[in-house]
């Protein structure tokens, strides 16, 4: 029996107070990445709701007349901003500038909309 205990007494092992030392800091890892993971799924709701708050905000911003995304024939893209009731509050005209880029080999040309310089102005 003295053999047995002082076999059993020599085996080296984990004690009690190291195991709960252990579960502790498997707690408070699983506790930081419960934290993370729900503080990432509330910034992924909140920006799901920002995209569809501006997918309603520029819903009624439309293009009047040509479909395509170049410009009608006389050189100005027309969008068209309706109220809530459907009537057309204002159209937004943006004349169309065409610009040519060459890189060396190949010659690029692009469609530009924008304000014109002067838009925006007061008059003095």
């Amino acid at each position: 029996m003295r053999r047995l205990c002082g076999k059993l007494r020599s085996r080296r092992g984990e004690t009690l107070v190291e195991l709960l030392v252990a579960f502790a800091l498997l707690l408070l890892f699983v506790a930081t990445f419960g934290g993370a993971l729900r503080a990432a799924q509330g910034m992924q709701s909140r920006a799901e709701t920002s995209r569809e708050a501006a997918w309603r905000l520029i819903e009624p911003l439309r293009p009047v007349g040509a479909p395509c995304p170049g410009a009608a024939d006389d050189g100005v893209r027309r969008y068209e901003f309706c109220g809530e009731d459907g009537q057309p509050a204002f159209t937004l005209e943006l004349p169309c500038e065409t610009v040519t880029v060459s890189d060396g080999e190949e010659t690029h040309t692009f469609r530009r909309f924008a304000a014109p310089a002067d838009a925006g102005q007061a008059d003095p």
